[in-house]
């Protein structure tokens, strides 16, 4: 490899790091137990939907869910260099903050790249829970969501509760439709909830990237990662959201890819963490039996 191909591929590498950060991400449900990564949470729940898109569910809506879905899972590489004015061309120490505020911003971008991309195949979704292809609003859906009763889904509150903890700033906790579902006890409809009103922040420019607290050299900011689990708790919490739909409406769908397995025998627990978990899976080349083992009926323990 000449000198050029080895800084075309360092910076490939370099490019991939914000993604990379994001998919690796865990919830931490208790000491020493943890969601499965972002990732591979994701891949289950994408694989469960393409078992019922292209007409083999009972709404069409898991068409736009998927593709929703899959998309923001391909997602690769992202560059950013803030510099755009070249103004830090002189400066060594112009020059590393712009590189910090950059890195920052491809952390922000990825993040908000992913969470659209999920958000969109939850309004999608949504549709799922009305007859004659209505299309719902989220305080809908929420509503839906609310009067969901089933058992609570494992690590839901824990996320729920990181989502919050990592977007308070962002979340008006006295608006309305919160107190509302605050008010109904229901961990899907404050999540609902929550994931809207940042949802909105996002949509409007309200939510901006992070100012990194040192750069340079030595500097040892964790700024990035701040950035990263902002958008990887908000991800998280829609992906619950899609396995509860999912719950309700396909629960006696048989999927293809397991042995003929109900949608609702898989669906509760593919957030779980397994030791399989340990394998690099990627998105085209997934050994589903790598993916699944193992999850069938652990709903809620």
């Amino acid at each position: 490899m000449n000198s050029l191909e080895a800084a075309l591929q360092g910076q490939l590498r370099r490019q991939s790091e914000p993604f990379d950060a994001l998919w690796a991400c865990r919830t931490m449900v208790s000491d020493g137990a943890y969601l499965a990564s972002l990732r591979t949470h994701a891949l289950r729940v994408l694989r469960v939907i393409s078992s019922l898109s292209g007409g083999g569910g009972n709404s069409s809506a898991w068409d736009g869910v998927y593709h929703n879905l899959h998309q923001a899972l391909s997602l690769q590489s992202v560059g950013l260099y803030t510099d755009v004015f070249n103004d830090s061309m002189m400066c060594s120490s112009g020059r590393d903050y712009d590189n910090a505020v950059s890195d920052v911003k491809e952390r922000f971008v990825s993040g908000q790249l992913v969470f659209q991309g999920a958000w969109n195949a939850f309004e999608i979704a949504g549709e799922a829970l009305f007859l004659h292809g209505k299309k719902p609003t989220s305080q809908a859906v929420r509503h839906r969501l609310e009067r969901f009763g089933h058992q609570p889904i494992f690590g839901l509150k824990e996320a729920m509760f990181d989502a919050h903890s990592r977007a308070l700033t962002y979340i008006n906790m006295q608006e309305r439709p919160f107190k509302e579902a605050i008010a109904s006890g229901s961990y899907l409809g404050v999540s609902a909830e929550l994931l809207r009103q940042f949802r909105n922040g996002i949509l409007h420019g309200k939510i901006q990237s992070l100012e990194p607290q040192d750069w340079g050299e030595d500097s040892d900011d964790k700024t990035c990662d701040t950035q990263t689990e902002l958008f990887h708790a908000q991800i998280r919490l829609v992906l619950f959201l899609l396995q509860a739909i999912l719950a309700r409406v396909e629960a006696n769908h048989e999927v293809w890819f397991n042995e003929g397995d109900l949608v609702e025998e898989l669906i509760f627990a593919v957030q779980k963490e397994i030791p399989e978990d340990a394998v690099d899976h990627t998105e085209e080349e997934t050994d589903m039996s790598g993916l699944f083992v193992d999850q069938k009926y652990i709903h809620y323990i």
